[in-house]
């Protein structure tokens, strides 16, 4: 079996000698890349916040406004595994130029969109163009941060609670002021802005080697990878309990425990703010016991499975709102700590061909949850067992996670000054 072991070479791409000269730039490349992320996240999100208006203007079926989001993450689950083997075999900022361009082009003609197939072709078409995003993120961030790249993935992951705040912010004002036309259209040129400047600013490599091409025997390998498989099907149970939960949160508390719209709302705030705290700071545990991370990505995902169960056998609303935060770090701090474990796993050399592999998987497990969880709680209306359906989810993912055997060699990730 080939060893995980990192090497100089595995690394490093031809790049410029000022890299090596200003190690600090890699925190440069982090905000661009954070920021593009958080812009292609308001791409995916801006349809949710104006839905139901565009949908009445359009004509649009009520019972089928949900299915632009889900054409969306079809395209986007296809295109991952892609995009992971491009940014692998070509680099990571050539893959974002493939990936963001598209999506600035499609986001801007989304604009434009009259009938109900021109929409959903176009949510299909701009998931696909941002799912190759991912892997070049997750590649370029492995090869840049050695000792501290868990609090860059913390940190990088931010972008997702970012954006769902931005989406909702400003497109429907926008859309309200001026038409949700031109808010996509200015959401297009944003994308593309910000597209030339990952461009511009990214670099796949701090050290100036020759890299050689990524073989097909070595990508098809990774799915002989015992430890990084078992990690894909982790992180699928955990994110079918974060999904399930975030989509069904605001109906479990006010259908079934009658609470109001405003006041669920500002529950759900504060578990996102547990979510956006959470990121970073499991990054830095990452980074600071990164030999025990998945130990504490197990104890992460049974606090989640606890607290599941905590909220849905609380009455009050001082318990809501204290158990909220707690339960939004739990439902997102793992993240950091599984993307640590299957680069660990892959190496640095096929960090974009595994990220690309793991999102695919774990994109299972955010389509069936809400799916599964709405069947359970609309033919019982029962919450306890709405929440242990989605509690399963985690638990399976901590138990798997317990089979995960790592390389007992300290790898060069944990040995290796920073870039």
């Amino acid at each position: 079996m080939k060893s995980n072991r990192l090497t100089v070479d595995e690394t490093a791409a031809a790049e410029t000698d000022d890299d090596v000269a200003a190690p600090g730039y890699r925190w440069i490349i982090l905000l661009v890349i954070w920021s593009a992320f958080t812009v292609s996240c308001v791409d995916r999100f801006a349809w949710a916040s104006v839905a139901a208006s565009v949908g009445r203007e359009l004509g649009f079926p009520l019972a089928l406004l949900g299915s632009l989001t889900t054409a969306f993450y079809v395209g986007y689950t296809v295109s991952c595994p892609l995009g992971g083997v491009l940014a692998d075999k070509f680099g990571s900022r050539a893959t974002l130029a493939l990936s963001m361009f598209p999506l600035a082009a499609l986001t801007f003609c989304f604009g434009y969109a009259q009938s109900f197939t021109t929409a959903v072709a176009l949510h299909a078409a701009m998931g696909f163009a941002a799912g190759a995003e991912y892997g070049a993120t997750i590649k370029v961030l492995t090869v840049w941060f050695v000792k501290d790249k868990g609090r860059a993935f913390g940190i990088w992951a931010t972008g997702t609670s970012v954006s769902v705040v931005l989406a909702n912010a400003t497109v429907p004002r926008i859309a309200a002021s001026w038409g949700w036309q031109l808010a996509y259209r200015w959401l297009g040129i944003a994308t593309f802005a910000f597209t030339v400047l990952c461009v511009l600013m990214v670099r796949n490599a701090p050290r100036r080697r020759a890299r050689e091409r990524v073989t097909s025997g070595e990508l098809i390998a990774l799915l002989r990878n015992r430890a990084l498989m078992l990690v894909a099907l982790a992180g699928a149970g955990a994110l079918y309990g974060t999904l399930g939960f975030v989509a069904w949160a605001n109906t479990l508390l006010t259908v079934a425990h009658g609470v109001s719209q405003i006041g669920a709302g500002s529950v759900l705030m504060g578990f996102g703010v547990g979510a956006f705290v959470s990121k970073p700071c499991f990054g830095w545990l990452y980074d600071r016991w990164h030999a025990q991370a998945r130990f504490i990505a197990i104890a992460a995902l049974l606090c989640f499975v606890v607290l599941l169960i905590a909220f849905g056998k609380c009455t009050s609303m001082t318990g809501y709102y204290v158990i909220a935060p707690l339960l939004g770090a739990a439902a997102y701090g793992y993240t950091p700590l599984l993307i640590g474990l299957y680069t660990r796993a892959s190496g640095a050399r096929l960090a974009g061909a595994a990220a690309g592999l793991v999102n695919t998987v774990w994109s299972v497990g955010s389509f069936v949850s809400p799916i599964v969880a709405g069947y359970v709680f609309a033919h019982g209306r029962s919450v306890d067992t709405t929440l242990a359906v989605i509690a399963a989810g985690p638990l399976a993912g901590a138990l798997v996670l317990a089979f995960v055997r790592e390389n007992p060699q300290p790898h060069a990730s944990d040995l290796d000054a920073d870039a």
